[in-house]
């Protein structure tokens, strides 16, 4: 069978030699199409049609180069329209798929919300039962034995247990941001806690905060967020094995002279080359294997550190591990906490 390349040649010679223009339009529009058919990239066709013109000269030194323009013009367009028509066609496909499948997702998600508030209704009825069944029994027993002491840790667990659904269905119920005037250390420290449920036991996560008397204004769903996300991909880094250290503290971004809020997210995973780095801010950008990741989770964390109007850096070395830096905006802590300034 001819090459596209080969027939792309013949192409110009009957242009050049010949005065069915009609057939040779319909045969560019052609050609077009098995271009594309055969996932020649759009960079390609200058080079194709370069080659052929170059080669049409050699053979045929004697051509006027002013017929060759003049009959090689409309030819070429009419391939180099057919081609991207095919190609957008493919983009606007692969565009409306993805969306379906972000859409259906989307509902996934929703419908499983609705279930977990359920199911979180239910388990704290359990809860209820269990903490009441514990006190219950602990009044028949003696102050300071042994099993007044293990009841005691099962109540215990049990209220742990029901902050720990509440915080959870809070951080993931839609609604719109309510920026507040907010302790970040409670806040990271909660989001902490609701991630070290899910994190293997070998990893040895690590929170330091140094930032009494500090408030800033957020809503608290968006510090959660962007602690949650960026540990959650330290977290995919290390695998089974590693250290996660998560610190909080007040410093001055690159190129500012005030303190901020400044939030670190060290691990010692496999970590990234440079042209990776570059781009994990982009949407849909992950290195993960399918079904392992949306690469929608550092762009969110991009956004949210964007609308609260700080800044993020990311420094990372192969084998070495990954480090994000996030400033954010304080204010003055004279303003009422948990009002808006």
């Amino acid at each position: 069978m001819i090459s596209a390349r080969e027939q792309y040649y013949c192409l110009l010679r009957q242009v050049v030699f010949s005065d069915e223009t009609e057939y040779a339009l319909a045969d560019s529009s052609n050609l077009g199409r098995r271009l594309f058919r055969q996932d020649v990239p759009p960079e390609k066709l200058i080079d194709i049609h370069h080659g052929a013109v170059l080669r049409l000269a050699r053979e045929h030194p004697g051509l006027p180069l002013a017929l060759v323009a003049d009959r090689l013009s409309a030819p070429l367009m009419e391939v180099t329209m057919t081609y991207s028509m095919a190609f957008r066609q493919q983009v606007e496909q692969k565009y409306s798929d993805m969306m379906q499948a972000r859409l259906a997702q989307s509902s996934k998600l929703e419908s499983l919300g609705t279930l977990a508030a359920g199911i979180a209704h239910d388990f704290n009825t359990l809860l209820g039962v269990i903490n009441g069944y514990a006190e219950l029994a602990g009044d028949a027993l003696e102050d300071g034995s042994d099993g007044k002491q293990c009841l005691e840790h099962i109540a215990k667990a049990t209220f742990r247990a029901r902050d720990l659904i509440a915080r959870m269905l809070a951080f993931a119920r839609q609604q719109p941001a309510t920026p507040v005037s907010i302790d970040p250390a409670s806040v990271v420290a909660d989001a902490l806690q609701m991630l070290s449920v899910s994190l293997p036991s070998s990893l040895a996560l690590s929170f330091d905060a140094d930032v009494d008397g500090v408030t800033m204004v957020a809503d608290p769903t968006q510090l959660q967020q962007i602690v949650i996300n960026l540990c959650v991909n330290a977290a995919d880094a290390m695998g089974t094995q590693g250290r996660l250290c998560v610190t909080l503290g007040c410093s001055a971004p690159p190129g500012k002279h005030t303190p901020w809020l400044h939030l670190a997210v060290t691990d010692n995973g496999h970590g990234m080359p440079p042209e990776v780095c570059e781009r994990i801010f982009d949407p849909f950008f992950t290195t993960k294997a399918p079904g392992h990741g949306s690469g929608l989770g550092l762009s969110i964390v991009f956004g949210i550190v964007s609308a609260l109007q700080g800044e993020i850096d990311v420094s990372s070395k192969v084998g070495a591990g990954t480090r994000f830096d996030v400033w954010l905006p304080l204010v003055p802590a004279s303003v009422p906490d948990g009002e808006t300034p």
